[in-house]
């Protein structure tokens, strides 16, 4: 009884992690479409893993992970930007500009 246990503990170990790493890469390429889109250039290899909370709205109440990333706007002056993704499916990237935020929603 305790190997299946284990068993079951390991492989939903597995399960999560390959989720929020498929998610890493949903943000990373949402962030670059979004920086490609305001002309500007998404760091490499800048997106991680930032939080995973529980949020509640209108349509239930549902899983949100956030990533974080750098852009740049110039080249030379580096800025944060979030990219959260919520189960089962939505996607909005938040850009901090020197003008104010930019928010997007890539899926409805």
């Amino acid at each position: 009884m305790i190997e299946l246990f284990m068993f079951l503990l390991v492989t939903g170990a597995i399960v999560a992690w390959w989720q929020l790493m498929q998610g890493r890469h949903k943000a990373r390429r949402a962030a670059d479409l979004v920086c490609a889109n305001h002309d500007l250039q998404l760091l490499d290899d800048t997106v991680s893993l930032s939080s995973i909370t529980w949020n509640r709205s209108s349509e239930g109440a549902r899983i949100l992970v956030n990533y974080g990333f750098e852009f740049a706007t110039n080249g030379a002056m580096r800025r944060t930007g979030i990219a959260s993704l919520g189960f089962p499916r939505s996607l909005v990237v938040t850009l901090d500009l020197a003008e104010g935020r930019l928010i997007e929603s890539l899926y409805p």
